[in-house]
C-alpha cells in the first residue's frame, strides 16, 4: 500500500471530536513587508510546549460572510477547534483587514493581496510569531490554506529566501490554485519544489484540478527531486466529484454531494494525520 492509501485508511478509520478552543486571544505582529499584520491564536490546556499550525484563509477573508462584524468564519474555528483538541496550538492569520484590502477577493485574480508577492511573508511572519510563544515548540509549526490561502501556502514553501518559512515544517493546501500567475518558472517548466513535506487535498471536479496545474506542478517538483528520501515528500490527495470547497459541506443538499461529504470527512481527518506524522 503506498502512503496516500495509508494515510487515507488511517484517516478514515479515525474518529475526531472537535471541542472549544481552551483559550482564545488577538494576536499582532509585522511581516517582512512592514505589514501589522493581526490573527487569532488558539491554544489547547496544558503547558506546552505544542506543535502549531498557521491557518491562512480563502478569498473570502478570514470573517463570516466576509464581514468583520460576524467574526471568525466557522470553517477556521472549527479548524482551530479541531486542532485544539488533537494537541496543537492554532494561529488564523488576517491577511486582507491589515492591507486595507477588501474582504472578499473571490474572482479578482492577480488584483488584492497576492498569494505569490504578499502572503508568503505573512505565514513566514506567524511562524516567527509562534516560535516566541511559551507554549509552542517553535520546531513543530505547519501552515495549513484553503484556495487562495492554499495557493499561498504553495508559494511561501518555494520562499526560503523570506525569514522564517524556514521554520514551517509541514504544509496542507485544500485546493489551491495551483497556477500561481505563472511564477516559479511557469507551468510545463515549473521549478516550484516545497521545501518540506507537503499534502495536497483537490476535488474530483474543481476546475482548479481539472485545469491540470496542480499534476504539472507535482509532478516537476517529484522530477526535480522532491521525495521522501530528500525529506520534502508532496502527496496530491484527490477526491472523485469533490467540489472546490468540498470541506464546507454540512448537508447533501442543493449545493452539496455525498461525494463532498465523503471528502470532507476523509480530508478533514488525513490532514491531522498528515501532521502528526511530521510535527509529533
Amino acid at each position: 500500500m503506498n502512503r496516500t492509501n495509508t494515510l487515507i485508511a488511517i484517516a478514515c478509520a479515525a474518529a475526531f471530536h472537535t471541542a472549544e478552543a481552551a483559550t482564545t486571544q488577538d494576536v499582532n505582529f509585522v511581516n517582512g513587508q512592514g505589514v501589522n499584520l493581526a490573527g487569532k491564536l488558539y491554544q489547547p490546556n496544558g503547558a506546552g510546549p505544542f506543535p502549531a499550525i498557521i491557518l491562512m484563509h480563502g478569498c473570502s477573508g478570514m470573517y463570516s460572510y466576509s464581514n468583520t462584524a460576524n467574526g471568525v468564519a466557522s470553517l477556521y474555528t472549527d479548524w482551530a477547534a479541531r486542532l485544539n483538541n488533537a494537541g496543537y496550538a492554532a494561529l488564523v492569520v488576517d491577511s486582507f483587514t491589515p492591507r486595507n484590502a477588501k474582504q472578499n477577493q473571490c474572482g479578482d485574480g492577480a488584483g488584492g493581496a497576492s498569494e505569490v508577492n504578499d502572503r508568503p511573508y505573512d505565514a513566514a511572519a506567524a511562524a516567527e510569531f509562534l516560535a516566541t510563544q511559551p507554549k509552542v515548540n517553535p520546531d513543530k509549526i505547519g501552515v495549513l490554506g484553503w484556495s487562495h490561502g492554499g495557493s499561498s501556502v504553495m508559494a511561501a514553501l518555494d520562499s526560503l529566501a523570506i525569514p522564517g518559512n524556514d521554520l514551517i515544517k509541514a504544509a496542507v493546501a485544500f485546493y489551491p490554485g495551483c497556477g500561481l500567475f505563472d511564477a516559479f518558472g511557469g507551468i510545463s517548466t515549473s521549478t516550484w519544489t516545497p521545501h518540506v513535506p507537503l499534502l495536497i487535498n483537490a476535488g474530483g471536479i474543481d476546475a482548479l484540478y481539472t485545469s491540470g496545474y496542480c499534476d504539472t506542478r507535482v509532478n516537476n517538483a517529484k522530477a526535480l527531486g522532491a521525495s521522501v528520501a530528500t525529506g520534502n515528500p508532496i502527496t496530491l490527495t484527490v477526491y472523485p466529484g469533490a467540489q472546490h470547497s468540498f470541506d464546507q459541506a454540512k448537508a447533501s443538499d442543493s449545493k452539496w454531494t455525498q461525494a463532498d461529504l465523503t471528502a470532507k470527512q476523509a480530508a478533514d481527518s488525513i490532514t491531522i494525520t498528515f501532521f502528526d506524522s511530521y510535527l509529533k
